[in-house]
């Protein structure tokens, strides 16, 4: 996971697929190249001759965009997890999956002249987190807690996707700007209705949010 945020750019992108491309500004890019290759020995592995992935701080839990050569990666291209990095090169795997499972970027032979991205909402998941923090009254280092850890990296979720949809409709406003206005709307009703049942959750005997057993890990 990219820095110790309790949600990533893999979460968001598995909660909305079609959107996450779009959602992400385009000056919270980490990486962008022409020039990725794909051996014919390790298909899930990206390198790149010209971009040091560790050095520009591409970490587990990003999200890379294939989007050429084509015909294999037809328009809009396709998303991949980062597993690991080293240096110039990315090891991926799909999202949501474990390393190695599925059918991998390139079949066989390998590939050059590969067209990546890879863009971040981890400036507003950082936020997201620490409103949260405040909210539940949890540590910097990820005190104890009684919340459910996918319930709260759902909470972190909801809470970027709603920001980033408000803030595209007002950016775009017609027709499209309506579309991510209900969009809006739909991540705010459902970060509310979550993060009641998470303030139940967290009530001790003495009507206390602040006491918690179950360690959240981020």
């Amino acid at each position: 996971m990219a820095k110790s945020f309790y949600a990533s750019d893999e979460d968001v992108a598995l909660r909305a697929p079609a959107d996450f491309a779009l959602l992400c500004p385009r000056d919270q890019k980490i990486a962008a190249g022409l020039d990725g290759s794909f051996a014919a020995a390790d298909l899930w592995t990206l390198r790149s001759s010209s971009r040091n992935f560790a050095a520009m701080g591409v970490a587990p839990g990003h999200v890379v965009q294939i989007l050429n050569p084509a015909p294999q990666f037809k328009p809009p291209g396709e998303s991949f997890a980062v597993e690991s990095v080293s240096g110039t090169s990315v090891t991926l795997r799909r999202k949501g999956q474990e390393a190695g499972k599925g059918q991998p970027p390139v079949l066989s032979g390998g590939l050059s002249a590969v067209e990546f991205l890879i863009l971040t909402l981890d400036p507003q998941i950082e936020r997201a987190c620490v409103e949260f923090d405040r909210r539940f009254g949890l540590s910097a280092d990820g005190s104890d807690s009684l919340l459910d850890p996918r319930d709260v990296r759902e909470a972190i979720v909801l809470s970027v996707l709603h920001g980033q949809y408000l803030a595209m409709s007002r950016n775009l406003g017609g027709e499209n700007g309506d579309t991510f206005a209900s969009k809006a709307l739909a991540m705010k009703v459902e970060l509310d209705e979550l993060l009641a049942r998470l303030v139940v959750q967290t009530r001790s005997g003495d009507g206390s949010s602040s006491r918690f057993s179950t360690r959240l890990t981020r």
